[in-house]
């Protein structure tokens, strides 16, 4: 019950994801009468303070459980999409970001992406890759949905009716079904059929779990962090500017469309099929290959003069997404335990979303200096050699 729940929790944070949002981008520029540089250094600052958050609604998740945080997400989520639709100036654009981007793109998917290490261990990456792959799906189909609203109703009715669906949809099913782990309903981690545990809240198994103090005193999670980092910073920029490349590179929109279908299945299947070895694999290998695939994506990026090599680069970019979904949905539980998961990967998410607020920016800094995308593609390349091999 918790797979399907995870994954509807992880669909809706589609409201504040850059793949949701970017749809609405051509309806705010002529709406507001405001230039892309703007849009972006809008969208730069509002990410970048939603990030500093992240680790105090991972507290809140440690102290008060899923269930109720989660909740005050999706009431205040809901409440951000109805004002976001009313945002007039520059100001109010800046505080409608941040908010969704607060508790969309952090705070749902922070919480939604920890359920599954409250009910799974032992096959905590086989779980992580079925509800991933709901994600992958999701974003196929989430962006085609908003523009069909928009095209339906105006792009601010469309933002209005997607604030009472976010409630529509999360809250029943918060109300009625979710449970924040085994132990409340008397059941085990990973549904084994094990015996319950005699006393009512005891939990079969226990491992140690880290402080955030002691977690933070290791290689790993620096490692984590920074790697989460960069890859959300130069997946973002792509992707926000993706059918500018293209079109540079004499690519239809048509055909630079489609490579998100292409991006989606290869997420897919790499969640798929090597969700199982995440469950006992070595998680480095597979964040080595994660910003291997993300750097070839790139450099494949910048010569994708056919529609052959256009997909080319959306198979690589979904191979690394994939990866980066595994290891980041299993590393943490694994390697820390659950006492402090809340905290740990606020704290990474706040990396995350920092860096995805500069990507964007960085970008379009460049291409204003120099008109050309090619150059913070291949920095970005050169980034991540370093960043795999580390």
């Amino acid at each position: 019950v918790m797979v399907p729940v995870a994954i509807i929790a992880g669909s809706v944070t589609g409201v504040g994801q850059t793949y949701g949002v970017s749809v609405f981008n051509p309806s705010l520029l002529e709406s507001l009468g405001i230039t892309l540089t703007a849009l972006s250094g809008v969208y730069m600052v509002s990410t970048l303070l939603a990030s500093l958050f992240q680790p105090s609604i991972g507290s809140l998740m440690d102290r008060f459980g899923i269930k109720k945080t989660m909740i005050g997400v999706v009431i205040l989520l809901g409440g951000a999409c109805i004002f976001f639709a009313q945002v007039g100036s520059l100001v109010t654009l800046m505080i409608g970001f941040f908010l969704l981007r607060l508790l969309g793109q952090g705070g749902l998917s922070l919480l939604s992406g920890n359920i599954a290490a409250m009910w799974f261990r032992e096959k905590l990456g086989t779980v992580t890759g079925i509800i991933s792959s709901g994600y992958s799906v999701s974003m196929a189909v989430i962006p085609a949905f908003f523009l069909y609203l928009i095209n339906l109703k105006g792009w601010r009715l469309a933002y209005t009716w997607l604030g009472f669906l976010v409630w529509l949809i999360m809250l029943p099913i918060l109300l009625l079904i979710f449970k924040n782990k085994p132990e409340d309903v008397d059941q085990v981690l990973d549904g084994d059929g094990a015996e319950s545990p005699e006393t009512p809240g005891q939990q079969i198994n226990t491992v140690y779990s880290f402080t955030p103090k002691e977690a933070r005193q290791t290689p790993a999670y620096w490692i984590m962090m920074i790697n989460s980092a960069l890859w959300a910073m130069i997946v973002t920029a792509v992707f926000f500017n993706l059918l500018s490349i293209f079109e540079s590179l004499g690519i239809s929109p048509g055909v630079a469309a489609a490579t998100y279908t292409t991006y989606a299945a290869a997420s897919l299947v790499t969640q798929l099929v090597l969700g199982p070895a995440a469950d006992r694999g070595s998680l480095q290998y597979m964040l080595l290959a994660c910003m291997a695939f993300l750097a070839a994506s790139v450099a494949v990026l910048t010569f994708s003069e056919s529609p052959l090599l256009a997909h080319a680069y959306g198979v690589l970019i979904g191979i690394s997404t994939g990866l980066i979904s595994l290891v980041g949905g299993t590393l943490f539980a694994r390697y820390y335990g659950q006492d402090s998961l809340g905290k740990l990967r606020g704290g990474v998410l706040t990396a995350q979303v920092a860096g995805s607020s500069l990507g964007p920016f960085i970008t379009g800094v460049i291409y204003d200096l120099t008109g050309s995308f090619q150059i913070s593609l291949w920095i970005f390349v050169a980034i991540l050699v370093p960043a795999a091999l580390v």
